[in-house]
Formats: C-alpha cells, sequence, structure tokens
C-alpha cells in the first residue's frame, strides 16, 4: 500500500493558500486558506481564515479565526476568538477568550473562560465555564458548571445529570451577570442568580439571587431567603 506524505503549509505576513491536504498547517500574520482544509495540525499566530469546511487533529489558535463552514477536530485551543459559521465537531475545546457558533455543537468536553455563544444546540458529556454562555437552543451535557461572571447569560433549555450555576465572586463581575433560561431539568441542581420559568430535578437547591417560576422536584427542594419561588410541586 503506497504512503502519501502530506507536505506543510506556512502562511507568513499576508497571503493566500488552496484548500486541500496537509500536515502542518501555520500562520503567522493573516492567511486565507480555500475550501476542504484537513490537517493534523493547525496553528494561528495572528489572523487565519478559512473559506469552507475544514478538519484538522489539532487547532490551536493565538488570535483571532473564523470558519465559513463546519470544523470537525479533536482538540481545539482557543486564546483570542473563533467564530465558525457552520457546525462544531470537537473533542475536547479549551477557550480562554471568545468563541461564537454559527449551527450546533457537539462534542466530549468544553472547558471555557469567557464567552460562549452557540446559535443551535451544544451538547458535550462535560461543561464548565467561567464567563457567559448563550446558546439558542438545548444546552445538555452530564455535568455542567456555569460561573457567571462579565455579562448575562441566556440558554432556552438546560438538561443534565448535575447542573451547577454559582455567580463568581471577581473585581470586575458585574450585577447583571445572571442565567435566563425556559426550563432546567436534571437530576441533581444548584443555582445562583438565575431567573427560569421550570426547574425540574431529584434535588433541587435554589441558592440567593434566584427567580423561579416552578419547582417540580422528587427528593429534595430548598430555597434560599433572598431568592423568589412562584410555586413547587413534588413529583
Amino acid at each position: 500500500m503506497e504512503t502519501v506524505k502530506l507536505g506543510n503549509l506556512k502562511l507568513y505576513g499576508a497571503g493566500h493558500a488552496a484548500g486541500g491536504a496537509y500536515h502542518h498547517v501555520s500562520i503567522k500574520g493573516e492567511g486565507t486558506v480555500g475550501e476542504g482544509l484537513s490537517a493534523a495540525d493547525c496553528r494561528i499566530y495572528g489572523t487565519g481564515r478559512f473559506l469552507g469546511n475544514a478538519e484538522t487533529e489539532r487547532l490551536k489558535v493565538f488570535g483571532e479565526s473564523e470558519f465559513e463552514g463546519d470544523l470537525t477536530a479533536d482538540k481545539i485551543s482557543i486564546y483570542g476568538t473563533m467564530q465558525v459559521r457552520g457546525a462544531l465537531h470537537v473533542g475536547r475545546l479549551k477557550l480562554k477568550g471568545l468563541t461564537e457558533i454559527g449551527g450546533n455543537m457537539a462534542g466530549d468536553s468544553c472547558e471555557a473562560k469567557g464567552k460562549l455563544s452557540v446559535k443551535g444546540d451544544c451538547e458535550t458529556e462535560s461543561f464548565h465555564i467561567t464567563g457567559c454562555v448563550d446558546v439558542t437552543g438545548l444546552l445538555n451535557a452530564g455535568e455542567i458548571d456555569i460561573g457567571l461572571s462579565h455579562d448575562a447569560s441566556r440558554v432556552r433549555e438546560i438538561g443534565g445529570t448535575s447542573i451547577t450555576v454559582k455567580k463568581r465572586a471577581r473585581f470586575f463581575t458585574r450585577k447583571k451577570a445572571k442565567l435566563t433560561a425556559e426550563l432546567i431539568e436534571g437530576d441533581k441542581i444548584y443555582l445562583e442568580n438565575t431567573e427560569a420559568a421550570v426547574v425540574r430535578g431529584k434535588e433541587v437547591v435554589i441558592g440567593p439571587g434566584c427567580k423561579i417560576g416552578t419547582v417540580e422536584f422528587e427528593n429534595k427542594c430548598e430555597c434560599d431567603q433572598h431568592s423568589k419561588m412562584m410555586k413547587r410541586i413534588k413529583l
């Protein structure tokens, strides 16, 4: 069987290159890559733009990156910004900065400090973020840990086994750092600074700063004196 040796792609300064299969892709400066990128490793130091769907085993961004189509990667590390206009399929996502996904996001784990915006659904095994999150559809994960800071967070529906939402005590934390959701459903739920129409779970603890419409619970329901809960229903 013949083995095909892939070449490397290096763009320095301002440059353009066609899409295709490469071993290592490195952009230092401003680079644009055509549609259909496939690479084992892709690193951006500056600004990188990809005009179509892209696949890579490892992606590291130190600066800005923009993907016009879908992005598939085993491991992504963002130190800056990333915008994916299509869907994101990722094994492990590590974010320090800002990431915007135009479609659905699916992966094994998400560890973020900053802001994550997903215009579709977001589904991972574990989801940990400190900052703010904006998911237009469903956020679903086995373990969800949201540390609220910077700005307001919004998620239409949240589902998980263990769900924790806390306000992070930081010097720059703003008063409007809160989470708004229509439905939060899980086995064990702890909430702070959260406004939700319905919270449903086996064990539900409503911490300070919350406004909840209805809590539906099986085993346990507690509510902080500094929170408002309109109705509680034992299932």
